[in-house]
């Protein structure tokens, strides 16, 4: 014979409440979650790196937005905006982070089709030639070395950013 037991539970949970992102952790957020997407597509055979690079630069970009948002440089990061060379360069400058004061050959390549005029995006150059998609770094070492900026990143500005559903691990 089956007896039935009826119980119930009385508990009180702690109120629910989602805290937007500040610029920085922002910043930080996507550039980890890019990073997800360089790391995967740096090990695929036979696909364009272009766009792969094109997501790695503005992971990078975001990477050294956030470090430099940490240091009170808003107004600057607003003025320079796409340019790897002058972010990686007021980076350097601040000496809390571990970067050489010359940009990585990858670095450089990434600059190079990111901005200012954008050949990793768009097919027009300078005076309105026609330009293939441009070099790429070598996507693989690429990774790595923006995986270990990342991650210099976030020690140095101590963010601990939580892990939702997955979709900030890597």
């Amino acid at each position: 014979m089956d007896k039935k037991v009826n119980f119930s539970i009385h508990s009180t949970l702690p109120a629910l409440c989602m805290v937007e992102p500040t610029k920085r952790e922002g910043y930080l957020i996507v550039a980890r979650d890019l990073l997800q997407a360089v790391e995967a597509l740096s090990t695929l055979q036979n696909i364009p790196p272009r766009g792969c690079a094109l997501i790695a630069a503005h992971a990078l970009e975001c990477a050294l937005k956030a470090f430099l948002w940490d240091k009170g440089k808003e107004k600057v990061i607003r003025k320079v905006r796409h340019n790897l060379v002058a972010l990686w360069n007021m980076a350097y400058k601040e000496k809390t982070l571990n970067i050489p004061e010359v940009l990585p050959d990858w670095c450089k390549v990434l600059s190079s089709g990111h901005g200012p005029i954008f050949y990793f995006r768009y097919q027009v150059g300078e005076k309105d030639a026609v330009v293939h998609g441009g070099q790429t770094p070598a996507l693989i070492p690429m990774a790595g070395e923006l995986k270990k900026l990342i991650e210099m990143v976030e020690h140095a500005i101590k963010v601990k950013l939580p892990k939702i559903a997955g979709a900030l691990e890597h």
